[in-house]
């Protein structure tokens, strides 16, 4: 019955699925979060879509002040909406040697005898302040400012970070209210792994941008965040299978959290040194402007291209106004406004285009179009222009009609088409039926009533009914669970395979420990693993063994030291594969 229902559902997914097409390779660099300190251990991802073969590694630059270790290598395929899309990424872990703030990248890779470049990104360090010893507990908030002095619609960075030990789930945020605040977010959460006070700690990052628009003094009450947390211990096939169906389901404690106030000045822009043509632009900006072509014939038509692009209030970039010229006609297209949010902030670039087509002749100058805006930073007004352009008109090709009316005699002697009688050329092999009573349509019982929706949907209904019933027997918990404790130990040898020492293999291992045994360990420790497993009756040479590998990966993960030997990997996988033994 299995077999049949997935023999269906490969046949519907063959038929309804287009042709795939590849995508065009590009490369994207990313960071695990925007802000760490020396005690922190960064994660790095350099993505390639749009091909799962590279001739070599990845060539990385602006990393001078860290120390890096490789993660790993993975390839991936998707297919949406018939397009299809491969590409490679690699992992690595880069710690700080220095405080400041750094431009990581770009990172260079050649594909397909082409060197394609990433982008970059900035990543600001600072000196961990938090005193050794201040043990928060297992479950705690933080919010933080860039800065508390701000202008009308200058972005301040509002970040909170969640930090747990423990398994956190149903997760929800109610930020404070204020008049005249706005919160933007910033993208989507990002989560990692940091230290706190020497306990390591997973942390949920969420960055908004925060703008005043009217100036005064304001008080930022508390970000309250509910959740429910999962501590470490046993579990049934029953939670599993309700947590898999229904993911709003959680057996956890439930738990509230809020963020400490703060205060924040919103200034009104400065009188002094404004432009006449000020929009209320307020960020980081910067214009460029291109002629295509210029040089053309008259009658013809050239483009007019200017992007304003930078970081701020991008919904406030104005539509350039293009004076007439007595030259040639305009007309202008819809402008085009894109946005983009990261870790820093809102940006964006609006592009504005316009048709000339001259009607004269000669050498003509295009006129300087301007655009002002405030820059925080400088706290000074700037005044964009842009470059000079001269556009040049060559005289057009005119099109001569010649005539050349008939002679009198050419009039009488044309032929005038002859009409001619309609003449049967052929015969229908078919006969010709007068009348309806001699047509008669084969199997007309199936053609309408019940029978005709049983024949549409009967096999429909089929499918449907054998499909459910396939997903009932997959999900029952005890089929579930078996399931998992079965493949625990070959789902974790086939992570191993790639995996580089450190964090990749802890996860792989926490994962095994939780199948295996129908545990839920959202943390799990040298300690914790070597009192799992005497719970479980495994020899106490074997949990001495098993204990002291995971404590070596912890040291490689969380105290930044780099290890380079795969031995303890494979040290691990034959630990792991006598525990499978000493349990059978």
């Amino acid at each position: 019955m299995r077999r049949i229902a997935a023999t269906i559902a490969l046949i519907f997914c063959f038929l309804l699925s287009p042709f795939p097409t590849e995508a065009q390779v590009s490369v994207t660099l990313n960071l695990d979060r925007a802000e760490a300190t020396l005690v922190d251990t960064v994660e790095m991802n350099v993505s390639v879509s749009g091909s799962r073969s590279t001739a070599r590694n990845p060539v990385l630059q602006g990393l001078e002040s860290f120390q890096i270790t490789q993660g790993g290598t993975s390839s991936r395929v998707k297919i949406i909406n018939g397009k299809a899309s491969s590409g490679v990424e690699y992992t690595y872990f880069i710690q700080p040697q220095k405080t400041g703030i750094f431009k990581v990248g770009p990172a260079e890779i050649e594909v397909d005898g082409q060197m394609v470049k990433s982008n970059t990104v900035t990543l600001e360090v600072k000196e961990d302040s938090r005193q050794p010893g201040s043990d928060r507990g297992p479950v705690f908030i933080e919010a933080s400012l860039s800065s508390h002095d701000v202008y009308i619609e200058e972005q301040a960075i509002y970040t909170l970070k969640l930090y747990h030990r423990v398994g956190v789930a149903n997760l929800s945020l109610n930020l404070p209210e204020n008049e005249h605040i706005t919160f933007k977010q910033l993208g989507r959460p990002s989560e990692y792994q940091t230290t706190y006070a020497g306990v390591a700690y997973s942390v949920l990052e969420i960055r908004y941008a925060l703008l005043a628009s009217k100036a005064g003094d304001y008080a930022i009450g508390s970000s309250k965040m509910n959740m429910n947390t999962v501590q470490p211990g046993a579990r049934s096939s029953f939670d599993d299978f309700f947590r898999d169906s229904f993911p709003s389901f959680s057996s956890g404690r439930p738990l509230s959290l809020a963020t400490r106030p703060m205060e924040i000045t919103a200034h009104d822009l400065p009188q002094e040194g404004k432009p006449a043509d000020f929009s209320g632009l307020v960020g980081d900006f910067t214009m460029e402007s291109d002629l295509e072509p210029d040089s053309l014939k008259a009658g013809e038509s050239a483009t007019l291209t200017i992007r304003v692009s930078g970081r701020g209030n991008v919904h406030r970039i104005p539509d350039i106004d293009l004076p007439e010229m007595p030259f040639a006609r305009t007309y202008n297209d819809r402008p085009a406004l894109e946005t983009e949010q990261d870790a820093h902030g809102i940006g964006g670039t609006k592009t504005m285009k316009w048709a000339l087509v001259p009607e004269k002749t000669g050498q003509y100058n295009l006129p300087i179009l301007t655009l002002s805006f405030f820059n925080p930073d400088t706290k000074k007004y700037n005044v964009l222009r842009t470059p000079h352009h001269t556009l040049s008109v060559l005289p057009g090709e005119t099109q001569k009609a010649v005539a050349s009316p008939l002679s009198p005699d050419s009039e009488k002697t044309a032929e005038i088409p002859v009409k001619r009688e309609i003449r049967q050329v052929g015969k229908d092999i078919l006969p010709i039926h007068t009348v309806v009573n001699n047509l008669s349509v084969p199997c007309r019982a199936l053609s309408t009533g019940w029978r005709l929706w049983l024949a549409l949907l009967g096999p429909l209904c089929m499918y449907l009914v054998l499909l459910g019933g396939l997903k009932v027997y997959i999900r029952s918990p005890e089929h579930f669970a078996r399931l998992r404790s079965r493949n625990a130990y070959r789902t974790f040898k086939k992570r191993c395979q790639h995996a580089q020492p450190g964090g990749e293999v802890i996860d792989a291992f926490r994962n095994y420990m939780n199948d295996r045994f129908s545990l839920s360990i959202a943390a799990l420790t040298a300690d914790d693993t070597a009192r799992l497993l005497q719970e479980q009756g495994i020899a106490s040479d074997t949990v001495r063994k098993i204990r002291f590998v995971v404590h070596t990966l912890e040291t490689a993960v969380y105290a930044g030291k780099s290890l380079k030997d795969s031995d303890v990997v494979k040290e691990l996988l034959g630990l792991v594969k006598a525990l499978e033994k000493g349990i059978r």
